[in-house]
């Protein structure tokens, strides 16, 4: 089995002939194919982790796998299946290729549509299959295959691993909770030194409930409108922790969601000696945000500014928008959904209130206050959810 770099990871395997071609000479060719593969990395890795710089083009035309909508923000499109799938297909380039210049001659290099339909997305095969990996580094991927035109006879596999979807926790002492319903001045304090721990960007998405679906032999509950896949996957608590688990993940913790939004006093000093605890992700003094001022001035009027930074009763609806984002670059720390979390401190608190559902006004609309939850969806809360996932070296 070979390995190839591209970008983060892009792990290969060993090219083979294809069935009922006539063999070529020994090494040569294999060599060639493989240092094209090497210097069409660059555009191999635009099309995978950068697709929101095609979707909204005049000629993007996928409409069973992906439907622009200017409500879902760009890093939907990134490092998304259903994007490869309408590039190859030829919903954004008539003829898909990817042309390299190498040793005085071009060479074209095509992905294949390799993999068996998915009948609950279309009957055309697909150019990548989502695979779960145990025992690998690289836990779960989508399978892909390439050729090259000028090389007959030689294909070779590929795995997209989804570097898009988490963000690194630094390793430092943090604070759990608003520090005023606690007892102590300090509050509960923790640290996480020697732990490599990622946290999910957005909430867990039908999409990739989709895949899970697929992957477990439940496509019955496979959502098929793609108009519906950006949304927040509404499950309850027990399929939540079922779909972490499955891909080597945990549900979010409630400790781990205030270090990923309470900014710290000073990021460089990893043993501080006092920890702030900010009340919201982007203002450590909530009285000077418009959460704030709508607490004191009801007749306050929210601008669009407001609603990117926390989307509260009143604001248009967006999904994967980065204008949330914390400090660590996971977003939705206010406003949005209700979020479900797993609480080892106080066990009762594993529900982040503030949501689109109460108005700015609202006090649950604050970092380190939580309410309860029973487990179980009701039309009246929505509770979205994220993972996070704890690589030991």
């Amino acid at each position: 089995m070979a390995i190839l770099i591209l970008g983060i990871i892009l792990l290969f395997f060993r090219p083979r002939d294809e069935v009922g071609r006539k063999k070529v000479a020994p090494c040569t060719p294999e060599k060639v194919f493989t240092q094209v593969i090497e210097a069409s990395r660059p555009r191999i890795l635009e099309i995978w982790q950068d697709g929101d710089k095609f979707i909204s083009k005049p000629n993007f035309n996928c409409p069973k796998e992906l439907q622009f909508s200017k409500e879902v923000g760009s890093s939907y499109y990134e490092c998304q299946p259903h994007f490869w799938q309408c590039y190859w297909q030829g919903g954004v380039i008539e003829h898909p290729e990817i042309e390299t210049k190498l040793f005085g001659q071009t060479y074209h290099l095509r992905a294949k549509p390799s993999f068996t339909p998915i009948e609950e997305f279309s009957e055309e095969p697909r150019y990548y299959k989502t695979v779960k990996m145990p025992g690998f580094k690289i836990k779960y991927g989508y399978l892909i295959e390439f050729e090259v035109r000028e090389i007959p006879g030689i294909s070779q596999h590929m795995i997209l691993p989804d570097v898009c979807r988490d963000t690194y926790l630094p390793q430092r002492i943090y604070g759990y909770g608003s520090g005023n319903d606690l007892k102590g001045s300090e509050g509960f304090i923790w640290d996480n030194f020697d732990r490599n721990l990622f946290l999910d960007k957005f909430y867990v998405s039908n999409q990739r409930v989709n895949e899970w679906r697929l992957l477990t032999g439940k496509n019955e509950k496979v959502i098929k409108n793609p108009s519906q896949w950006p949304l927040p996957a509404l499950l309850n608590q027990k399929e939540q922790k079922q779909y972490c688990s499955f891909f080597g993940k945990r549900l979010m913790e409630a400790k781990l969601f205030d270090a990923s939004f309470m900014i710290p006093g000073d990021q460089l000093n990893h043993l501080p000696a006092k920890v702030l605890r900010p009340q919201t992700p982007w203002q450590r003094d909530i009285g000077k945000t418009f959460l704030g001022m709508s607490r004191i001035n009801e007749d306050y009027q929210l601008t669009p500014l407001d609603c990117q930074l926390a989307q509260v009763e009143g604001c248009p609806e967006k999904r994967f928008t980065t204008d949330s984002s914390g400090w660590v670059g996971i977003n939705h720390g206010l406003g949005f959904y209700p979020e479900a979390l797993v609480n080892d401190i106080e066990p009762e608190k594993n529900l982040k209130l503030s949501s689109k559902l109460l108005p700015a006004s609202s006090p649950w609309h604050e970092l380190g206050l939580r309410s309860s939850w029973k487990g179980e969806q009701e039309s009246s809360l929505p509770v979205a959810f994220r993972c996070y996932e704890e690589v030991v070296k």
